[in-house]
């Protein structure tokens, strides 16, 4: 299977603490330890952000290997219930795929990152990865650096 590349707007590891510190702001959570990925995936997102919706599929509904996906069109995230079934659950992993969505959602339906196919023979730069953009995103929603001892 061939692997598409696709190139964002540069978005470091600063850019992406501001976004959000800026997200943690608005839903009131900024000195939030954990954070309730159910929550704001249910009920947050949908009240804020106009035709936001979200879906839990069967697993033959996504791609093999996919545990989640984001319709930045349609404005819409599914999530395999398996992967939900052990968020409800605590699993950090499925909390971290669902909010990784989420990221795409909030970076490129909110704030408006552009990104394109890169037809390059060289690689992508990690900032300007899509993939890495919402999972440093989601990392840095789920964990303000400011709350944890040591890291500044």
């Amino acid at each position: 299977m061939i692997e598409i590349a696709y190139k964002a707007q540069p978005l470091g590891r600063k850019d992406l603490r501001v976004i959000a510190r800026q997200f943690r702001q608005i839903l009131g959570i900024e000195n939030v330890l954990y954070v309730n990925v159910l929550r704001i995936l249910e009920l947050v997102m949908p009240t804020i952000f106009e035709g936001f919706e979200y879906e839990i599929v069967g697993r033959h509904e996504l791609p093999m290997k996919r545990h989640a996906d984001t319709d930045v069109v349609n404005r819409s995230i599914r999530i395999r219930e398996d992967v939900y079934e052990k968020a409800c659950n605590g699993d950090g992993q499925s909390r971290m795929t669902i909010m990784h969505e989420i990221a795409h959602y909030l970076l490129i339906v909110v704030c408006g990152v552009k990104f394109a196919r890169s037809f390059s023979d060289e690689p992508v730069k990690t900032y300007e990865d899509p993939e890495w953009q919402a999972k440093a995103l989601a990392g840095e929603i789920m964990c303000d650096a400011r709350l944890v001892v040591g890291v500044k």
